[in-house]
């Protein structure tokens, strides 16, 4: 029993984190600056595994400047290719909350919170649920 108390607690503090990040991602979504980057550079970088690109962007802002974001992960076979256009989003005049504005980008961590949250709270509670019908 006492494990099911504990899948309880936790899954609801899962919860209340998954929510809170959900909503502040949400709020950002709204209020952030959009704009479209152009790829304009593929760095190679070679290791033992072999070669890995990395994606260079520039990105325009309205405030007439020119932002440069290399993506942090890098594949075998570039994911983009140059000139190719991106679209970013960021708060104005907080470049290091640059983003690409793609759904599992921005929602990604939140919704998986959310999914274990709900797992936990699913177990925890349908033991106490079930021992309540029938007894066990």
């Amino acid at each position: 029993m006492i494990i099911h108390i504990i899948f309880v607690c936790v899954g609801a503090l899962l919860l209340g984190f998954a929510i809170a990040d959900l909503r502040g991602r949400i709020k950002f979504v709204k209020t952030a600056e959009r704009a479209t980057g152009t790829v304009v550079e593929l760095v190679e970088s070679k290791d033992d595994d072999g070669t890995m690109y990395y994606p260079v962007f520039e990105i325009p802002t309205q405030d007439n400047d020119i932002l440069t974001y290399r993506h942090a992960t890098a594949a075998s076979r570039p994911q983009w290719e140059l000139h190719e256009n991106v679209p970013f989003i960021f708060e104005r005049g907080k470049p290091e909350t640059l983003r690409i504005f793609r759904y599992r980008t921005i929602y990604w961590w939140p919704l998986c919170l959310l999914a274990v949250a709900i797992d936990l709270l699913v177990i925890g509670g349908g033991y106490f649920v079930y021992r309540e019908f029938f007894g066990a």
